[in-house]
């Protein structure tokens, strides 16, 4: 290989061509471009922002009110608490993973 790419440079310009190509060089369907679009115009929203950061708080909140010695009740309810402010979280992100698509 050097004496095809005899300056460094070359070489590793080459291997970032070749590595851009295989992660982003490939073709989804036109059904998943359409998908991904609506997604991104829902990800955009300012109300999902403001969705981002009620639960960025609540969460805040929840980890404030944990301390040493608390009753069951309140760590059941924190428990139950953590569950439901995760869930829709978590759905968030898979939501915002699957509006991520190679530049066509």
């Amino acid at each position: 290989m050097a004496g095809i790419f005899s300056q460094e440079g070359m070489l590793k310009e080459y291997i970032k061509t070749k590595c851009v190509h295989l992660v982003f060089g490939w073709e989804c369907s036109p059904c998943w471009y359409r998908f991904a679009h609506v997604i991104e115009l829902f990800i955009m929203d300012a109300f999902v922002d403001l969705f981002i950061t009620l639960c960025i708080v609540i969460n805040t909140a929840f980890m404030a009110m944990e301390h040493a010695g608390m009753n069951d009740q309140l760590a059941k309810t924190l428990i139950i608490g953590n569950y439901v402010r995760s869930s829709p979280s978590n759905v968030l992100r898979a939501v915002v993973n699957s509006a991520f698509y190679p530049q066509q």
